[in-house]
């Protein structure tokens, strides 16, 4: 007859349990990160025309609004 008892591993031991949670944590976090900063990234893409254009018109010495700075 066979041993009686429990068909499941042992336990882990704390520092591989730490490394579980760690890795169980880390790997949402990098990807949720990767993904915020490719949005942020193009955005920034997205928006550099606009962005040169507002600063061409200041440098003409108007504002974005397009009044004129001495008014």
């Amino acid at each position: 007859m066979g041993q009686g008892g429990s068909t499941m591993g042992e336990e882990p031991a704390g520092a591989e349990l730490l490394l579980t949670v760690f890795l169980m944590a880390a790997v949402p976090t990098l990807v949720g990160g990767a993904v915020l900063l490719s949005l942020f990234g193009l955005t920034m893409w997205a928006t550099a025309p606009l962005r040169r254009r507002r600063r061409a018109r200041a440098e003409d010495g108007r504002t974005p609004s397009g009044r004129s700075r001495d008014h």
